[in-house]
């Protein structure tokens, strides 16, 4: 499992950058990738078209996209969009890892 961690801005300077991040990511082993926004300090159109873009290259390698979003300057946005409903959101990393644990059976 990977963990990208990315700060300041997702704008049109960085978004290819981020991407390159998240393919890198994409191609390590692991059934998902945890996008880590907490120090993101901008996000807006260029940021949710990043985002879609991971979403659908995760479906390409067939792993799950878990985005840690804890702070408003990123969560409204998605919320706002509809796209929050399609991404696997989380206020934290140890959440986003949590949720990738597996549930033992009973």
């Amino acid at each position: 499992m990977v963990v990208v961690a990315v700060e300041g801005e997702i704008d049109v300077d960085t978004a290819d950058v981020v991407l390159d991040a998240l393919r890198l990511g994409f191609g390590a082993e692991g059934p998902a990738l945890v996008a880590d926004l907490t120090a993101v300090s901008f996000f807006g159109s260029t940021g949710i078209s990043t985002l879609i873009t991971a979403h659908e290259l995760a479906d390409e390698h067939g792993k799950d996209l878990h985005v840690v979003a804890p702070h408003r300057a990123v969560r409204r946005p998605l919320q706002v969009t509809g796209v929050a409903d399609v991404l696997l959101l989380h206020d934290s990393v140890p959440e986003a890892l949590t949720a990738l644990k597996p549930v033992p059976s009973e």
